[in-house]
């Protein structure tokens, strides 16, 4: 990612001289594909979440003394790392699509920002402030849209931040297990962090088709007319 955020400015949205009052469309195509691959990224945590499960089936059998096992647990070894990689580009891909989706609806109402459009972009990138600052971006984005924000985005935020470092955690403890007992606690610690992140998703397509059907409206809206 190039773009490089303007620093922020201080305290409440407000408008900025010089700004216009009324915005385009909203990028309502930008949108529905953000949302289509949302419910990409639910159905590859549902596919992980098998599989890990399968996983801790075989490394508990194994454990137990089943050494016919040891086919379930090469099946797991080359089905997860497919759809590793398989989740790994959905994810990526839509982590795109959504900064671009943000910046282009924060650059409609940049006069109701309380940050630039720049920052809905970097603040996802940039290390401890990443924790909260996007959280707010997306506040004010309801903001400027025009409607009250949801009661359920902290529970969209804290699910997300959860999952995302409990699958952080699962990656590490896998890559320095040294036996399968270690093994089969990153998959558990996977299947928790995709259960998580699972949860989130319909949060995450709500406030993107939220905000933008706001952006929509507001844009239709006349604009008025300034005695001379």
């Amino acid at each position: 990612m190039t773009i490089a955020p303007t620093p922020p400015t201080e305290g409440a949205p407000a408008a900025r001289a010089g700004s216009s009052t009324r915005t385009p469309a909203a990028p309502a195509k930008l949108a529905f594909a953000t949302q289509l691959l949302l419910i990409v990224c639910g159905v590859m945590s549902i596919l992980t979440i098998g599989i890990e499960l399968f996983g801790v089936s075989a490394a508990t059998s194994y454990l137990g003394g089943s050494e016919s096992a040891i086919v379930m647990i090469d099946l797991y070894d080359q089905s997860g790392f497919l759809v590793a990689i398989l989740s790994s580009a959905v994810l990526i891909a839509t982590g795109v699509l959504w900064v671009i989706w943000q910046y282009r609806a924060a650059k409609q109402v940049d006069d109701r920002m309380r940050r630039a459009p720049g920052w809905h972009v970097g603040s996802w990138f940039v290390p401890v402030i990443s924790f909260w600052f996007p959280y707010q971006n997306i506040s004010d984005l309801w903001r400027a849209a025009g409607r009250a924000r949801p009661s359920w985005q902290i529970a969209w935020w804290l699910l997300w931040l959860g999952g995302s470092v409990v699958i952080q955690l699962s990656t590490r403890t896998s890559l320095a297990a040294q036996d399968l007992e270690q093994f089969r606690t990153a998959m558990w610690l996977s299947i928790l962090g995709e259960i998580l992140v699972l949860a989130a998703a319909p949060l995450a397509w709500l406030t993107v088709r939220g905000i933008t059907q706001g952006l929509l409206q507001r844009s239709a809206l006349p604009v008025p007319s300034h005695a001379s």
